[in-house]
């Protein structure tokens, strides 16, 4: 049976829906579900994104999609009473937990992921760990619907695949992404654009964060690591803004020599989020999961219920447990 059947017909017996995404979202959650979003309402169902966090400012642009007519595309209470739930992008149900909820009022729950799991939450599923981004799928599912793709919705998937292969340099870019990618273009995606508002439009605030974070860096492992930290007192005396340190994890992997690197920001409420990225032989995935997180073998992450110094201690030795696993392969 094709993968999508099941999920398919349940979109279609349903005329109310909510599209769910991690917290803390990025390019491929946000891409991933507002083309979603997009492909439903014009099969005419209700269809809206509810969310619990604010879009990151390097993504606002596409909060430009405010639904002129009817319901806005990003909600943070639902305007109506949800008849299907579909997640994209989420693989853990603690990462919707304000909506949980919502997501259990549901009479059928859809998930559509490429991190890792163990079992699944939803009661139909298609996880593909393989997939470079979660776009990859939902551009699956959206000519399984039989809905036209345009313009409008092949940005959306170009921004979900751009972001989550780091431009197509990571190791999780394929000849697959690339092929679709190729077809997106085919639609006019004004990609030149899309690019330099994601990596190359920066607020001068973001500029000393970044170089603070380097400030405040660690290399340890004999070299192979780094880690660095922001806390919400330090935002506030560089006048940065909790979503513009999306981008310091890929500031502190351009270090020569460092296979693994770390990065912990604090939330309001004085938890620790961790991000993780290899660029050498290391799993930071079994890294994650030890501290209560999960993902990808490249990058992962965790949030952490401990003090700056504990959060960054454990981290510390988790990697250091990990590199000695791994051959050095970066140096």
């Amino acid at each position: 049976m094709n993968k999508w059947t099941d999920i398919a017909n349940c979109i279609k017996w349903s005329d109310r829906v909510v599209i769910m995404t991690h917290t803390n979202m990025d390019g491929d959650a946000i891409g991933s579900a507002l083309a979603l979003c997009h492909a439903l309402r014009r099969m005419g169902k209700r269809c809206v994104i509810l969310i619990e966090d604010d879009i990151p400012g390097y993504l606002k642009f596409m909060h430009d999609h405010s639904g002129h007519e009817g319901d806005p595309f990003f909600v943070r209470s639902m305007p109506f009473d949800p008849e299907l739930a579909l997640v994209v992008d989420c693989g853990d149900s603690g990462r919707i937990e304000k909506r949980l909820e919502v997501f259990q009022s549901c009479r059928t729950k859809i998930c559509v992921d490429h991190h890792m799991q163990v079992g699944s939450f939803a009661d139909h599923s298609v996880i593909d760990p393989k997939a470079s981004a979660t776009g990859l799928l939902v551009y699956e599912l959206i000519n399984e619907l039989g809905v036209e793709i345009d313009k409008e919705i092949a940005e959306d998937l170009y921004v979900a695949i751009l972001t989550d292969t780091g431009c197509f340099k990571y190791s999780n870019t394929t000849a697959e992404c690339h092929l679709v990618t190729a077809q997106l273009y085919a639609y006019g995606i004004d990609h030149e654009r899309l690019a330099t508002l994601i990596y190359d439009t920066l607020d001068m605030a973001q500029i000393k964060l970044e170089a603070a974070i380097v400030d405040w860096m660690e290399v340890f492992a004999d070299g192979r690591a780094v880690i660095s930290y922001v806390t919400q007192e330090k935002l506030r005396e560089l006048g940065a803004a909790y979503d513009m340190t999306g981008g310091c994890i890929d500031v502190l992997r351009k270090i020569s020599g460092v296979e693994v690197c770390a990065f912990l920001k604090e939330h309001e409420d004085g938890s620790f989020k961790l991000s993780l990225r290899s660029k050498g032989d290391a799993d930071v995935n079994r890294v994650a999961v030890k501290l209560g997180g999960g993902g990808h073998i490249k990058a992962s992450g965790a949030t952490l219920q401990l003090p700056l110094n504990e959060a960054l201690a454990r981290t510390k030795a988790g990697i250091e447990e990990e590199l000695a696993l791994s051959p050095v392969s970066c140096r």
